[in-house]
């Protein structure tokens, strides 16, 4: 085939414009100076230890490095149009979404560095698909200290996406990951070591202790999956008061966003167990079953991402009633989450507000109200029913950890607000305080409520 020396001079301009755009890409210029042994994917670690006999709690949040306002809301923004529940996801602008995370990305912001590399290795039809793409992103994270991105790194190691990557990598790459902090791989191994036997072959191993405290740290920091794998092991004494612990704690695994949680709850209650005497209830509640089932299905579609932590205004535990559902399972969604202040961003605002990204996702539901503050300790009864949402001071040690836009509960008068230490975190109720957001369910009949946004 003969080439005219315009097209050829066309084509040699091509290959330059393209090979400058990729010199001047961030994620390129990470790795230009680095031989292959140099890079993050093939860190040397230290072999993983399953029968290890101590296991230090850290929590990742006080080890992230910190977010740049402007790329935090173009991951908002991405995170909103990929979450957007109004949009199928054939008819999402993939190309816009991964512009969004890869500006976010390009100005350090972690959690864009790792849905970036999410994206690409999904089916999803973004611009690129490279995996080697993805792999550079989550190293550009792990080498920003984040915790998740050694977990991701050894996930990759396990699939083969890394050249030469195995077991035996991804465990220590787990194991680093769990030390470092990151809830994820402190879930995983906790699940891997809590069995009553070794089976390597298998993926699990006998130390109960450690995996008893690798579940309770990723349940402080808000693991659902931890909460589910945790549940079995409060279960297994067989009392009342083990099963009570149990229920309690995929409770809160569905309130951090488990749809696992939640579908085991749901089997609970429609009776599964109860003629091998194992049931957590011991009976059959079937609107309870049909409401977790309802959340179980949402919980599954945002993939963990949504939370519900005033899942008690919705779906209380026995012995409490439940409150009247117009069968709506948007109302039970949308009761149960986080709740703001209407959001209204003057045209005179440099950046719009944050929280608009979160309600435009569905993370966020706004109030049409908001009450005048009522503030109290969190080691006092609650002294008005409602949302409440929950703060330490910003010099707490914790506070990077507790101080989150989803620590709410909804609590009635005269009970008591929930207690940190039940949470497995190191915070005491009186350096909690509460700050009432208002939302109760109004009264239907006698002691019966009315779910009411």
């Amino acid at each position: 085939m003969r080439f005219s020396l315009r097209y050829l001079a066309a084509l040699c301009l091509l290959l330059v414009v393209a090979q400058t755009a990729l010199a001047e890409s961030k994620i390129h210029q990470l790795i230009t100076a680095m031989s292959s042994s140099d890079l993050p994917r093939y860190t040397k670690l230290p072999l993983f230890e399953p029968h290890r006999k101590e296991f230090a709690c850290v929590y990742q949040d006080q080890h992230l490095p910190p977010v740049d306002a402007q790329a935090d809301l173009w991951f908002q923004q991405a995170l909103a149009m990929e979450l957007d529940p109004e949009i199928y996801w054939e008819d999402k602008d993939w190309r816009k979404i991964y512009q969004l995370y890869q500006q976010a990305a390009d100005g350090n912001h972690w959690k864009a560095m790792l849905n970036l590399a999410s994206l690409i290795l999904s089916e999803y039809p973004v611009p690129e698909k490279n995996p080697e793409t993805a792999i550079r992103w989550v190293e550009k994270a792990m080498q920003l200290g984040v915790p998740d991105a050694w977990d991701t790194m050894g996930i990759y190691h396990r699939k083969g996406i890394v050249r030469g990557g195995s077991a035996t990598s991804a465990y220590a790459f787990f194991q680093k990951a769990a030390d470092m902090g990151s809830p994820s791989a402190q879930a995983f191994l906790g699940a891997a070591l809590d069995a009553g036997w070794d089976n390597p072959g298998n993926g699990f191993w006998a130390n109960m202790p450690i995996a008893m405290k690798m579940l309770e740290c990723a349940v402080a920091q808000g693991s659902g999956d931890a909460a589910y794998e945790l549940a079995y092991r409060y279960a297994d004494p067989g009392t009342p008061e083990a099963k009570s612990r149990a229920l309690k704690i995929l409770q809160e695994g569905v309130k951090f966003g488990s749809a696992k949680c939640a579908n085991r709850l749901s089997v609970q209650f429609n009776g599964l167990d109860l003629t091998n005497g194992e049931s957590l209830v011991a009976y059959i509640d079937k609107a309870r079953s049909e409401r977790y089932s309802k959340i179980g299905d949402a919980l599954d579609w945002y993939g963990g991402t949504l939370k519900l932590p005033n899942l008690d205004k919705v779906l209380p535990l026995p012995p409490a009633v439940l409150p009247k559902w117009n069968g709506d399972v948007q109302t039970l969604i949308d009761a149960a989450k986080a709740v703001t202040a209407p959001v209204k961003t003057p045209a005179s605002a440099p950046h719009p507000d944050p929280r608009a990204a979160l309600v435009k996702s569905g993370l966020l539901r706004p109030l049409a109200d908001w009450p005048q503050p009522l503030r109290c300790d969190g080691g006092t009864k609650c002294p008005q029913t409602g949302i409440w949402e929950a703060r330490v001071a910003p010099d707490h040690p914790l506070a990077a950890l507790y101080n989150r836009w989803d620590r709410q509960a909804f609590v009635e008068k005269g009970a008591n607000f929930p207690d940190p230490q039940q949470q497995h975190l190191d915070i005491s109720a009186h350096d909690v305080r509460w700050t009432w957001l208002g939302s109760p369910n109004p009264v239907h009949i006698a002691d019966v409520y009315t779910i009411a946004l």
